[in-house]
């Protein structure tokens, strides 16, 4: 049975009424380039999935091509804005040439949802695409942070206490495990230094076939291995449990792990050597360090600059004893805290507020976590970043984690109200792409964000009160 909504049949009406189409000769056809979606998995509740995408087109229609999205999954003709739950392709002569449409998952409750895509013109027989995903509240184990209280270098040693001991893993069993860690909706090789966000990436590598054995990198798309985001050298070598901690070890192309070595990561302006997604190789411009640093590609700035607050406080017991290299030199302050590097500091925390935690990184912290038994607390309370490496002046008192602000209605149509049991010092609103849109400094609080002339789409909204920093999905249907 055929399932078009009413909007869409006042619609066609409409549409043929005043154009007077006539039916085309020829059998009326649609095709979509995917017969189903691969599953979105786990998606957080009140977030929205990473991108899939799939291309539709159609020929000798007499009327235009309706797209319907189930709820909560929906669609977009851009990869980080407009998503809604229809979309109308207006036929050439009849045709509707290959179009891309973008795809992601917005929970707002928790369950398993079976939903379809549905493609309709006219009398045509409709296609249905298939997709599916599961919802949750967190993967967070219950108490597992109940020690963490207080802010700056007290909150971080807390945090230490927790995600210390963890189960260490043998280096051989890092390429079983990247299959749980590290693996695309459609089973591919999860690799930050090749990936491109919204579009095919330049190669794929399959688990295992890929897999590096000693030879060939000569060129990037040849095989995968294992990449330390903070290079072995800067804490002595093949020394576990560094060696072995998934949260910073992640399956990259071996040419670009290559060209990246041993060097810091950092802001590039004028590359020398550029990967073939984008990351680069060249002169720091970041700060307090002036020789060659490597840049990844925005999408995953958050990720590492998150893996590597996970570092200096899962070891701050034994960072005085790493044998650092020059380039760990570069970026360690050799003290328990902050740890890092004063540039480092305000270059990670610019990168952990831009790009914001991710679906991928859920999945991989909960994938990790089932491995090891520890977590990124990073990338379960992203606040905590503020409230350790930020103006630590400005809290009062333990405070309740996680608890900060709320926002509601989400998804919002015309209006959107903050409410906390604290201050609220900033709201800024950014892109899905990480453009800062507005930004409001209400110094009470409750606020109101007026979205009437804002595109439908997915927003970040960053609240910062007296007690953290937040950061929200918005829906803006």
């Amino acid at each position: 049975m055929m399932r078009t909504s009413c909007h869409g049949i006042l619609f066609l009406l409409l549409f043929l009424s005043i154009t007077g189409v006539l039916p085309l000769s020829g059998q009326s056809n649609i095709s979509v380039s995917s017969e189903q979606l691969p599953g979105f998995q786990e998606v957080y509740t009140g977030h929205f999935s990473e991108e899939q995408f799939y291309d539709v087109s159609a020929g000798n229609l007499d009327a235009p091509l309706v797209l319907l999205a189930e709820k909560p999954f929906m669609i977009s003709l851009d990869c980080y804005q407009g998503f809604t739950d229809s979309l109308v392709l207006m036929p050439d002569e009849g045709t509707v040439y290959t179009t891309r449409i973008f795809v992601r998952m917005f929970p707002e409750t928790a369950g398993v949802f079976e939903k379809s895509i549905f493609h309709e013109s006219g009398d045509t027989a409709p296609v249905e695409l298939p997709v599916s995903g599961t919802g949750i509240v967190t993967s967070i184990p219950e108490g597992y942070y109940d020690a963490a209280y207080g802010t700056g270098s007290v909150l971080k040693t807390r945090l230490h206490q927790i995600i210390s001991n963890h189960q260490v893993q043998s280096y051989a069993s890092l390429w079983l495990h990247f299959t749980e860690t590290d693996a695309t909706f459609d089973g591919y090789v999860w690799d930050i230094y090749s990936d491109t966000p919204c579009g095919e990436p330049p190669y794929l590598y399959s688990f295992g076939d890929d897999q590096d054995t000693g030879t060939g990198g000569t060129q990037e798309g040849d095989v995968y291995n294992r990449e330390h985001s903070m290079p072995r050298s800067w804490f002595g070598g093949a020394v576990n449990p560094m060696n072995t901690d998934l949260y910073h070890i992640y399956p990259v192309d071996k040419f670009v792990n290559a060209q990246r070595d041993n060097y810091p990561f950092g802001e590039v302006d004028d590359p020398e050597w550029t990967s073939l997604n984008g990351g680069k190789l060249g002169l720091n411009i970041a700060g307090g360090y002036d020789g060659i640093a490597f840049e990844p590609i925005d999408e995953y700035k958050g990720d590492l600059a998150r893996t590597f607050f996970y570092m200096i406080t899962r070891y701050e017991d034994q960072i005085e004893h790493w044998t650092y290299s020059e380039y760990g030199n570069a970026m360690f302050d050799h003290n328990t805290y902050p740890g890092y590097e004063s540039w480092v500091i305000d270059m990670l925390m610019a990168w952990h507020e831009s790009d914001p935690v991710s679906q991928k990184e859920h999945l991989r912290n909960q994938a990790v976590y089932q491995i090891q038994g520890n977590r990124n607390p990073f990338v379960d309370h992203p606040e905590w970043v503020e409230k350790i490496w930020g103006d630590t002046t400005v809290y009062a008192g333990p405070g309740p984690a996680g608890n900060i602000a709320r926002m509601y209605p989400n998804p919002a149509s015309n209006m959107v109200h903050i409410e906390s049991a604290y201050d609220i010092q900033h709201v800024e609103v950014y892109s899905a792409a990480g453009m800062l849109l507005r930004h409001y400094a209400p110094g009470v609080r409750s606020a109101s964000i007026c979205l009437q002339n804002k595109a439908p789409g997915v927003y970040i909204v960053r609240i910062k009160t007296t007690e953290g920093v937040l950061n929200h999905a918005l829906i803006k249907q």
